[in-house]
């Protein structure tokens, strides 16, 4: 069976900027990793569109196969992923650069003497990851 490997230009331009962005972090995911996600989700995608107007006992059940170790699907998307990638970077002008608050935050925490009350440093550090 060939399978095309057919994602509209938003889902390639998001796979492309969640990758970027995880290339800013400390701990940058896997390609492979994040291919295999958006795979399962276009599949799931797919599943959910196919099965739209039908009663849930009609609605046969989701079962995803991977796609091989070297499969074409896997190079196609990847060669989407980098082009995306590529594509944000240009209209970026290649400026990543980011400044974390957690700094700012511990200093702020300092200045305002709340370094030992946990909870309230809890829910401030919850509140930027959540940004």
């Amino acid at each position: 069976v060939f399978i095309v490997y057919d994602a509209s230009p938003q889902q390639e331009v998001g796979m492309g900027a969640l990758y970027l962005a995880s290339k800013l972090e400390e701990c940058p995911i896997r390609m492979r990793d994040l291919i295999n996600v958006y795979d399962l989700l276009l599949a799931r995608n797919t599943h959910d569109l196919a099965c739209r107007g039908l009663q849930d006992h009609e609605k046969p059940e989701f079962k995803y196969k991977p796609m091989g170790y070297f499969s074409q699907v896997f190079y196609d998307m990847k060669d989407s992923l980098v082009v995306a990638e590529m594509q944000i970077l240009k209209r970026l002008g290649f400026n990543v650069s980011v400044v974390l608050p957690y700094g700012t935050l511990i200093n702020y925490l300092r200045i305002l003497g709340l370094m030992e009350r946990e909870n309230v440093i809890s829910k401030a550090w919850g509140y930027l990851n959540d940004a």
